[in-house]
């Protein structure tokens, strides 16, 4: 038999053999061979945590410890829910949710919404009832402090432009930035911008820390910066060693001659008080010269000479905000016992300075080109004071104390001038303050609204002057607007107020008047005169105040600040 035959043979039978194999036939019992399983598949990818919106329109009336919520995370089965501090979540059929809070942040994987739970709407409720209460009680404890007139606490206000709480305020304002604005020296006062924006005034909030804040709106202008010499120079033909210094009416000169000399500049203190009416003018460097401690805690002195001297007479300092030396006798050495010393405030006047001594001179420092800061002159100011109650009183009621003011650092105090004044004149100006409404919209807050004045000033009819003196003032107070956005139509008709003035005494122009509504009386209104009025120029601005009963239910009062 041919070889390949066999070979052949042989091969289909180990085929054969394997296949039974395969198939599990031949009875043989040796194990046999199987497929790989199939790959395993990656999980999903697990879905995103998204943040849960929580209600916040009530938590105001929730407590912290209301609010706080545990970081930890939940699980919230479909269509289930569960409270989580003062929240339910609830999660969606399509659940089950996880949930996990973290710093006070909630997120979930899943359809979660939130709502307040019962037991905390329960507590908002009772806590908007309470706050309502208050709100409506002390929306009326302020209206009977705005609507009255004795001044006294808990009963209301008294329209009065120097002010029944000290309202004799120091305003500065340096070559950029903001206004400073201080209250009779008076320590631990906070100030904070006013909420209430007016343009063109600047607005400061002023806060003891405890119950009671002053508000004040200023229109002063940046100062401006000026040579010593050249703001001094009283100019050609009065130069001299006896030439008044500008803003002295006596008693201070100053060395200005035509040729630069080493006492170029040099001013002298005529007399020790008149050192203490540059003190008081805020010419004198404040770190070398004393200054006023808070009201009630007595003198501060400094002594610059003698055996019980502690200060050297000769010192570098500035006046005026210039550079140079202050001296006090001739060379620094005086024969007595150089003294200056200031009285905290205890008027509306301000601190009291007084000096001692002989021969206060300042010379400035020529090579620097000494400059000096010039403040704006003719700046008005106007608000109000408020003591607002923690609680209730013993008569469960609130009771507030209120006043509004006005000022300006130009006063219109020359009789001669204002019975000169001729014509008319209108002023336009912000006007803002508080409101209380009582009854069912009971509200209470501050407001903004605009001053429209008139003044007739003298007349001449037939060849006869009548001065200022006969003249009036009047005007309205309107577009009010709230601080809560409410809008409303309250207008205020300022009657005729006389300008007072009378020949051969100094006055202030000052008049006040009624506000009425159609024949009925609703309040009163009160106003001032500021700026120079010389050279038959009318005053530059009117500031007043103001109260009255809009209606039954409503109460204003506020100052206002209007120029030509």
């Amino acid at each position: 038999m041919p070889m390949y035959r066999k070979l052949t043979t042989a091969a289909a039978v180990a085929a054969l053999t394997l296949g039974l194999a395969a198939c599990g036939g031949g009875g043989s019992d040796e194990p046999t061979a199987s497929a790989p399983p199939p790959p395993a598949m990656p999980d999903p990818t697990p879905p995103t945590p998204v943040a849960v919106t929580l209600p916040s329109d009530g938590n105001m009336y929730l407590s912290d410890d209301e609010k706080a919520l545990t970081d930890g995370t939940i699980s919230v089965t479909a269509g289930g829910s569960m409270d989580v501090g003062p929240y339910t979540l609830s999660c969606s059929d399509a659940g089950p949710c996880t949930v996990t809070i973290a710093d006070g942040a909630v997120t979930a994987t899943g359809e979660v919404t939130a709502a307040y739970s019962t037991a905390a709407m329960t507590a908002i409720a009772d806590a908007k009832m309470v706050a309502m209460d208050e709100n409506s009680d002390r929306a009326s404890g302020l209206s009977s402090a705005l609507s009255d007139a004795d001044g006294t606490r808990g009963e209301p206000i008294r329209v009065d432009a120097a002010g029944l709480k000290n309202a004799d305020f120091a305003i500065s304002r340096g070559l950029s930035g903001a206004a400073m604005v201080s209250d009779g020296g008076k320590s631990g006062w906070s100030t904070k911008s006013a909420p209430n924006a007016i343009s063109g005034w600047q607005g400061t909030v002023l806060d003891n820390g405890k119950t009671q804040t002053y508000t004040v709106y200023t229109d002063i202008a940046p100062a401006k910066r000026k040579a010593f010499l050249t703001y001094y120079d009283p100019g050609a033909g009065n130069r001299g060693a006896t030439a008044a210094l500008k803003g002295f009416a006596t008693g201070v000169t100053i060395d200005f001659q035509d040729t630069p000399s080493a006492t170029h500049g040099v001013v002298t203190f005529t007399a020790a008080t008149d050192l203490a009416a540059a003190a008081n003018m805020g010419l004198l460097d404040p770190a070398k010269f004393p200054q006023p401690k808070a009201d009630g805690e007595g003198v501060n002195k400094y002594e610059y000479f003698g055996t019980t001297g502690k200060k050297a007479t000769s010192f570098k300092g500035t006046f005026h905000g210039a550079s140079g030396t202050y001296a006090c006798g001739t060379g620094g050495t005086a024969a007595t016992d150089c003294v200056v010393q200031v009285t905290a405030p205890s008027t509306v006047a301000g601190p009291v300075y007084t000096a001692t001594g002989s021969g206060w001179t300042f010379t400035p420092d020529l090579r620097n080109n000494p400059q000096i800061v010039e403040q704006d002159a003719d700046h008005m100011h106007f608000g109000w004071w408020v003591d607002t109650p923690k609680a209730r009183a013993v008569g469960n009621e609130f009771l507030y104390d209120v006043q509004v003011f006005s000022g300006g650092s130009r006063l219109l105090t020359d009789d001669t001038v204002i019975v000169a004044l001729q014509g008319d004149a209108s002023y336009t100006g912000p006007a803002a303050g508080l409101f209380a409404v009582t009854g069912d919209n009971a509200a209470h807050g501050e407001f903004t609204a605009t001053a429209t004045l008139t003044a007739k000033f003298g007349t001449t009819t037939a060849g006869t002057t009548v001065g200022a003196e006969g003249g009036t003032v009047s005007g309205k107070i309107g577009s009010f607007v709230r601080d809560d956005g409410v809008a409303n139509d309250w207008a205020l008709s300022l009657g005729a107020a006389g300008i007072a003035a009378t020949s051969g005494g100094t006055t202030n122009g000052a008049g006040s008047g009624n506000i009425v509504d159609g024949i009925d009386q609703i309040g009163g209104w009160n106003f001032q005169l500021y700026g120079s009025g010389m050279n038959g120029a009318n005053p530059t601005g009117i500031a007043g105040a103001f109260d009255a009963k809009i209606d039954k239910n409503t109460a204003v009062a506020g100052a206002f600040g209007a120029k030509q």
